[in-house]
């Protein structure tokens, strides 16, 4: 087995990360992908994952399709609004973008404090459906 080079960043170690980040499991990503785990990992150990497989881990996992291909020494800007929120990059390991826009004071606008308001009301509209079926 060739050992990797230090620079070279383990894919599949990446991935179980954010599915672990996101509650789900490899064989679930597996029978989403429509292969079983041992060929996706016999993909990942020759490295013959096709691009389309790796577009449908990207959209399933909202992780942004060039960052399996990004050079290690790239840096985000993380003052832009990012569509896609994880980062498999972090220097802490796989995480959650939080980043809010702030302008040059460091304020949040209020465009911003409204979204996360209604991101907050529809996750306690979520929660309040679910105690409500787990009463019934």
């Amino acid at each position: 087995m060739n050992e990797q080079n230090s620079s070279e960043i383990n894919l599949k170690d990446k991935i179980i990360q954010v599915l672990a980040l996101k509650n789900y499991t490899y064989a679930q990503m597996a029978e989403y992908l429509g292969i079983s785990e041992a060929e996706l990992d016999r993909q990942f150990e020759e490295k013959t994952l096709e691009v389309r497989t790796l577009e449908l881990i990207s959209k399933a996992l909202r992780i942004p399709l060039y960052s399996f291909f990004r050079d290690l020494n790239y840096n985000i800007d993380y003052s832009e609004e990012l569509y896609y929120n994880v980062d498999i990059w972090g220097r802490e390991g796989v995480e959650l973008r939080t980043t809010l826009k702030k302008d040059s004071l460091g304020n949040i606008s209020d465009d911003d404090m409204q979204r996360l308001k209604n991101e907050l009301a529809e996750k306690e509209r979520l929660i309040r459906e679910i105690e409500d079926q787990k009463k019934k």
